[in-house]
């Protein structure tokens, strides 16, 4: 009894941790963020007069709301209209300056460079460079019977193409964990077998060293496609029955009124 109710724990536990991470971030972020911007914005707003203080409490546009010292919130938004119009400038191309300033700024400065080319490198693998690869595949590499995960970035062609005298295609083969890094390999074309899962879903797998593993698609299209075919057989068997009966229930009809006459 007490061992399933520990198997049952763990098992509700585990199921509950990511939601219960993701909401703890969240909030962690949303309380570093607000506290430290709110109480500035909520003193410009009383500058401006949007914001007043009565009796110990703050009026919003003459609207009295529940809060004493800082409008909760105020900071957390202007904090993403801030970073929605620093994305609209950076879309757009204009000042590029201020972004290579900020860029080669945090790339001089000791220790911090470090931490910001890792998440520079990390994003970029989920966005720019996921532009370029095509497809996953799965290549026979570095020897016959282990396979490698690759990227699928181009045909094959030019001189390389000409020398190999074969239908070849580039496939990138990144590296665990940092899938920025890794090597290009020109691989036949009947040497390549081409996966179904998305560039994403192959990113996490190579990230996370193999722990997530990517549902297989065909598998489970190849399930409903016999569900179908299952559920459309009973359908027509069922139909069928239907049929006789109406048919041996009209040659019944049929013998009576002979009968009948």
């Amino acid at each position: 009894m007490w061992k399933t109710f520990q198997r049952n724990l763990v098992a509700g536990f585990l199921f509950l941790l990511p939601a219960i991470a993701t909401i703890y971030v969240l909030q962690l972020l949303f309380s570093i963020i607000d506290n430290f911007l709110g109480p500035f914005i909520t003193d410009v707003l009383r500058v401006m007069r949007v914001v007043s203080v009565e009796e110990g409490g703050l009026y919003f546009l003459g609207v009295y709301t529940p809060f004493t010292e800082r409008l909760v919130g105020i900071g957390f938004i202007f904090t993403l209209i801030l970073v929605a119009w620093i994305g609209a400038v950076k879309r757009k191309g204009t000042k590029e300056e201020a972004f290579t300033g900020v860029d080669r700024f945090f790339r001089k400065v000791p220790v911090v460079n470090y931490i910001y080319g890792t998440v520079d490198q990390l994003i970029n693998a989920f966005t720019q460079e996921r532009s370029s690869f095509q497809k996953v595949v799965m290549v026979e590499y570095p020897r016959k019977g282990v396979y490698t995960l690759g990227f699928l970035t181009g045909e094959t062609k030019g001189e390389v193409q000409r020398i190999t005298q074969k239908d070849s295609i580039n496939v990138f083969l990144p590296t665990t964990p940092n899938p920025t890094s890794g090597w290009l390999v020109i691989v036949p074309l009947e040497d390549v077998t081409i996966l179904t899962m998305s560039v994403e879903e192959g990113l996490k797998f190579i990230i996370s060293g193999g722990v997530v593993v990517p549902p297989d698609k065909a598998k489970e299209l190849n399930e409903e496609f016999n569900e179908q075919q299952k559920a459309e057989k009973e359908k027509l068997f069922k139909d069928f029955v239907v049929n006789v009966r109406k048919h041996r229930k009209g040659d019944l009809d049929g013998r009576r009124k002979d009968i009948d006459s």
